[in-house]
């Protein structure tokens, strides 16, 4: 029994948190610190992404251009597109695409381009953030 009397004793003693730190006979008052709280940032409303119009939308505003005249090579699309150009500049490069995509995120626009020798699909994303190129694909 006093075996007993001995070992809850010492349990107790080890696991009860130490007392305060004392200076000079004297107890330092411990203060219960709150967390900081952080100011909740001020959300505006989500602004509409601008998608530009497709040919069948608007075949009013269907112009030839430097793409559609065939002056430009493989190479040199390619070579456009990997510059990151703004939309407004592909745009006037290859004309109003035939499909346009947005994915879910609302953070890039897919403009596709129907090559009829191919029977395939351009693909050009454009950033919603930066309004210029950030990917293609381009066979």
């Amino acid at each position: 029994m006093l075996i007993r009397i001995i070992f809850c004793s010492l349990f107790f003693f080890t696991c009860a948190a130490p007392p305060p730190p004392s200076v000079k006979g004297v107890k330092i008052k411990q203060v219960k610190k709150e967390p900081l709280k952080q100011p909740r940032p001020e959300l505006s409303p989500p602004t509409p992404v601008a998608l530009p119009p497709t040919k069948d939308s608007r075949p009013d505003l269907v112009q030839e251009t430097v793409y559609s005249r065939g002056y430009l090579t493989g190479y040199d699309i390619w070579e456009f597109l990997r510059e990151q150009p703004a939309e407004t500049d592909v745009l006037e490069t290859f004309g109003l695409p035939d499909s346009i995509w947005l994915d879910d995120e609302e953070r890039t626009k897919f403009l596709y381009y129907f090559i009829s020798e191919m029977q395939d699909y351009n693909i050009i994303e454009i950033s919603t953030k930066t309004d210029s190129v950030s990917g293609f694909e381009w066979d």
